[in-house]
């Protein structure tokens, strides 16, 4: 696969996914500790979670209420490093989703994600959605005794909720493509239908407006290339240098890695899918997603 190819089919991949079921590092607390809302959502008036009745939560910007993921499945080497989730909801009351994927090439490099304010009323509505579906328990039996389990190459729905003074998670392989599904996937796949449309669940009077997502700091990594190997490509690719004060060398970034957004500044979000950095010579090809709540560090 050509490197058109490959990024044309990273682009689509979570909207292929949302059709199928509604839609790596470290230590996870470091990197998203230092990441908080963007300025656009953090002007709405707080929300006082703890003494608001209804079913508890945690009421942190870096935690997790709600979480709507899609995991493996036939997707381009290196996409699940950049998979946003499809749906999250943090515990200060903010909503993030998945943007709408330009079906341009070269697109933006940065995976497009939308944030907006939500309510405590709203943030119950969804959770009693998941509770009067049974999903504020343990996992039941997910696997499927029909064709849903032989397909191939078909993603792992994962939904995972912190709330009711626990921590619970539900993953169902190719959820949403068996026919007829078992009662338990069913009413897993009904209730994260109905959350996907936040605005229906949760009620639109208890959100926001949609604004793009800026985060407080990027997770990245870094793949040396051949400068000769990009001539072939369709398009003559970008290549910028390397800021030398970002203070991580492209050279340490191989596996995983964190940058201060304020540090790289308009980098990422300047770049396109034919973008390229060189630092200290050498040519990097630059994988790169904004730090959203709950995600793992470097």
């Amino acid at each position: 696969m050509n490197r058109r190819s490959f990024l044309s089919a990273l682009a689509v991949a979570p909207a292929v996914a949302a059709a199928v079921g509604l839609a790596g590092c470290g230590d996870p607390g470091s990197a998203a500790e230092s990441t908080s809302a963007p300025t656009s959502a953090s002007t709405a008036p707080s929300v006082d979670n703890t003494s608001s009745p209804g079913i508890a939560h945690p009421t942190g910007p870096n935690d997790v209420v709600l979480k709507l993921s899609y995991e493996g499945g036939l997707v381009p080497a290196g996409f699940a490093f950049v998979n946003t989730p499809a749906l999250v909801v943090s515990g200060d009351g903010h909503v993030y989703t998945q943007g709408v994927v330009p079906a341009i090439y070269p697109g933006p490099l940065l995976p497009s994600v939308l944030v907006r304010s939500i309510t405590e009323p709203g943030v119950q509505l969804l959770l009693g959605v998941l509770d009067k579906a049974g999903l504020l328990a343990a996992e039941p039996d997910y696997s499927s005794g029909n064709s849903g389990s032989t397909v191939a190459d078909a993603p792992v729905t994962v939904l995972a909720i912190n709330a009711a003074g626990s921590t619970f998670e539900h993953r169902a392989y190719a959820l949403g493509i068996g026919n007829p599904e078992t009662a338990a996937r069913k009413t897993l796949l009904d209730a994260i239908t109905a959350i996907g449309d936040p605005d229906v669940a949760a009620g639109a009077a208890n959100l926001g407006p949609d604004e793009p997502f800026a985060p407080a700091a990027y997770r990245f990594r870094a793949l040396a290339v051949d400068p000769a190997d990009l001539t072939s490509q369709d398009l003559p690719p970008t290549i910028v240098e390397w800021p030398s004060g970002a203070g991580v060398p492209l050279t340490s970034a191989t596996t995983c890695a964190t940058v201060d957004a304020a540090t790289v500044g308009s980098l990422f979000t300047d770049a396109k899918q034919n973008t390229y950095f060189r630092d200290a010579d050498v040519v990097y090809q630059v994988t790169v997603a904004g730090v959203l709540p709950g995600d793992p560090s470097c």
